[in-house]
């Protein structure tokens, strides 16, 4: 039997985060699938946030994939999506397939601290694409003699 190649939904990925959260400014990090479900978070930050914040940035990904057809290309789901916040900024790459990394930095849109941490998170995305891709969940079977629509 061939051994399956690991992926954010079956291994313990926050490593990765906690590496990205060594660099300068960068707060938290949370890795989630494509449907808004916490894969990894950073040690620091409290559960009920990290799922908060995969709900919302995956909804903001959906909004990114439903407005490319302003830029002619619908349909394109976004390689990073960048808030600007006062003082601070929230980045949202494409990680694996299925997923994407939100990355919190206590620094300016335009600051050295904001390049460094996206950088590493894209450096971190590069070398890890598979390990941070996550599988696709199957339907649940409808129970017998459940109702469908």
């Amino acid at each position: 039997m061939t051994e399956q190649q690991p992926t954010a939904d079956t291994h313990d990925m926050s490593w990765v985060l906690e590496h990205l959260r060594k660099e300068k400014g960068v707060l938290h990090a949370v890795l989630f699938s494509a449907d808004g479900l916490v894969l990894a978070a950073t040690s620091d930050i409290e559960r009920a946030v990290a799922e908060r914040t995969a709900a919302n940035a995956c909804a903001a990904f959906a909004l990114g994939r439903s407005i490319s057809e302003f830029a002619e290309i619908a349909g394109t789901s976004p390689h990073r999506i960048i808030i600007d916040l006062p003082d601070h900024c929230i980045l949202v790459f494409s990680a694996g397939h299925g997923t994407a990394l939100a990355v919190a930095v206590d620094a300016e849109m335009t600051s050295p601290e904001v390049a460094v941490a996206s950088a590493a998170t894209v450096k971190a995305v590069n070398g890890l694409r598979d390990a941070l891709s996550a599988r696709e969940r199957r339907r649940a079977a409808a129970a017998p003699g459940a109702a469908t629509s």
